[in-house]
């Protein structure tokens, strides 16, 4: 959203105050190669009933070739390059957005995909080529596991969405995120 929301002209004046960019485990590269079936499922069923526009794109199946999908295009600009410092914040156990698009890596499963494979593939090199100049910091945030009897929160961590949230909801994780990185938000 911010890549996208940073192209419009009415945000150009603030282009040359960016300092610090993080992303708390973003899908940059989409939701393909996703290794959960539930949210797969979830996925295409909010896109066929919901018709929601977002998810579509996260699918990048937003238009008949990948290369001519919002997210593609979106890969092609160097908005990320205007930030001093880019921060990538991700977990593995983060199952709701692939590890390798929230840390903007490549898989092994795109290596192998006729039909997207390559557009993956160039996304990752569009988007990282620009940032040469930038400060490009991975980080890779593990959560406690909870133990909890209740089936719900059984639930949300089989099926990943405790790590996703935690992220925002977890005050330990912010301030002591906070504290090791203030040094790239001054």
């Amino acid at each position: 959203i911010a890549r996208a929301a940073l192209q419009k002209p009415q945000l150009e004046a603030l282009l040359p105050r960016l300092h610090t960019y993080i992303s708390l485990s973003g899908p940059h590269l989409g939701m393909l190669y996703t290794s959960n079936m539930l949210v797969e499922l979830g996925v295409w069923g909010l896109r066929k009933w919901k018709n929601a526009q977002c998810l579509t794109e996260l699918s990048l199946k937003d238009a008949k070739q990948p290369t001519d999908t919002f997210l593609y295009t979106l890969s092609k600009g160097d908005m990320l390059a205007r930030f001093t410092n880019v921060l990538l914040v991700s977990s593995a156990e983060d199952r709701y957005v692939p590890h390798h698009s929230a840390r903007l890596q490549l898989c092994p499963e795109a290596m192998h995909d006729p039909r997207f494979g390559t557009a993956f593939v160039s996304m990752v090199h569009n988007i990282l080529s620009p940032l040469q100049c930038s400060n490009l910091v991975h980080v890779d945030v593990s959560f406690l596991p909870l133990i909890s009897t209740k089936l719900v929160h059984q639930l949300d961590q089989a099926i990943g969405r405790k790590a996703h949230i935690d992220f925002l909801e977890q005050q330990a994780f912010l301030q002591m995120f906070v504290q090791m990185y203030l040094s790239y938000l001054v």
